[in-house]
């Protein structure tokens, strides 16, 4: 199992997070990059070509479809030093295997208005899945991984918590439409106080 400070860094270079508020010692940079994680999943060939049992709950493909398309917006994020930094956006959502798993991937440039002239500030990516204890999101960073995290999906947005033991956890929650999706990020501490960390709205530019 990862030690938290690994974890930490994982979430924070998927998600722009800081660490401005987070427990002294836990640091993180930025710099995903997503691979293929199809053999991971299972989607292989053979996998492929079996008859699955239907699922209790709709395939993620199935449950966000909505979010299939090109995404483009911006937002900002807090700093260590507690500066709120900005970027603009890119978003790309793609149903995978028949709708198996939704692939999430993401480059963010700041500051905001500068786009893709911009320096890279965020390059994440991401696997939702379904399996016997529900839907799941996995990432993946360079300096590991994969890390798997319970999700929850609503009609109409989505929810996933990261813990982080008795650092405390890190929540996130989007919202979307058939054209635009907001998602915002907070850190909370083990005392229960919640910091906000992240916050982006992207409109929806191609399906």
């Amino acid at each position: 199992m990862r030690t938290t400070h690994a974890k930490l860094g994982l979430i924070a270079r998927t998600h722009h997070l800081p660490t401005q508020r987070l427990p002294a010692g836990l640091s993180a940079r930025s710099g995903l990059a997503l691979i293929s994680l199809l053999a991971s999943l299972g989607l292989t060939a053979p996998a492929l070509a079996q008859d699955d049992p239907q699922p209790a709950l709709p395939l993620p493909g199935e449950a966000l479809a909505g979010l299939v398309g090109e995404w483009e917006g911006s937002g900002w994020s807090m700093s260590r030093t507690g500066e709120r930094q900005t970027f603009d956006v890119f978003e790309r959502v793609e149903s995978v295997g028949g709708g198996r798993a939704v692939m999430i991937r993401g480059l963010g440039y700041g500051p905001a208005g500068a786009g893709r002239d911009g320096h890279l500030a965020h390059d994440a990516g991401g696997y939702v899945t379904l399996g016997e204890d529900g839907y799941r999101m996995l990432a993946v960073a360079l300096s590991g991984g994969p890390e798997s995290y319970e999700m929850v999906i609503t009609d109409g947005g989505f929810n996933w918590t990261i813990p982080l033991g008795p650092a405390g956890h890190v929540a996130f929650e989007a919202v979307y439409d058939e054209t635009s999706w907001t998602e915002t990020g907070e850190y909370c501490n083990p005392s229960g106080a919640c910091f906000p960390t992240l916050s982006m709205t992207l409109t929806r530019v191609a399906d």
